[in-house]
């Protein structure tokens, strides 16, 4: 493969992991949290048979099985609303392997079951770790690790906040 091939699909690796983390992650959670659990199978459908999940505050979920039950029925006993917003990722692809690490701020709506001892609106924000496979029909999670840094309820998120700037005229 000459060199522009090699760049060529280097891009196209780097932009079908930004898809899968975007569209089959962010988005397909935070529709299954909002009630259309046919939208989890967008999600569990790009995993590996020996994915692992390890999530802050949450036990080791080990097999397609474990991992597939966490997003499709834990998640939504947690939440019952989600928006992911990621950002800031370092993607690293050698050749059938890949890497991610993304920063993640999730707003959160928690349900009064919730093991956080919230409920309500709220925060979530941390970054995940990621491993990738690439298979026949495109990349795969292999692992996916949630370092969740905050779990803030709505009432108390800014209570510390000042405004900065006090010019009535603005």
């Amino acid at each position: 493969m000459g060199d522009l091939e090699q760049r060529l699909q280097q891009q196209e690796d780097l932009e079908a992991i930004r898809r899968l983390k975007h569209h089959n992650y962010c988005h397909c959670v935070d529709r299954a949290v909002a009630g259309e659990s046919a939208a989890i199978q967008e999600t569990v459908g790009r995993f590996t048979d020996d994915i692992v999940a390890d999530f802050t505050g949450f036990p080791l979920f080990e097999g397609r099985e474990a991992v597939t039950g966490f997003y499709a029925e834990g998640v939504p006993s947690i939440l019952s609303y989600s928006q992911h917003q990621v950002c800031n990722e370092v993607i690293e692809v050698n050749g059938d392997r890949a890497t991610g690490r993304w920063y993640v701020n999730c707003l959160a709506n928690f349900r009064d079951t919730s093991p956080f001892g919230m409920a309500g609106p709220g925060l979530i924000v941390g970054r995940y770790e990621e491993e990738y496979v690439r298979a026949d029909d495109g990349w795969k999670w292999s692992r996916i690790v949630a370092l969740l840094d905050v779990f803030a309820q709505g009432d108390t998120l800014w209570a510390g906040a000042t405004q900065l700037f006090t010019n009535p005229d603005r």
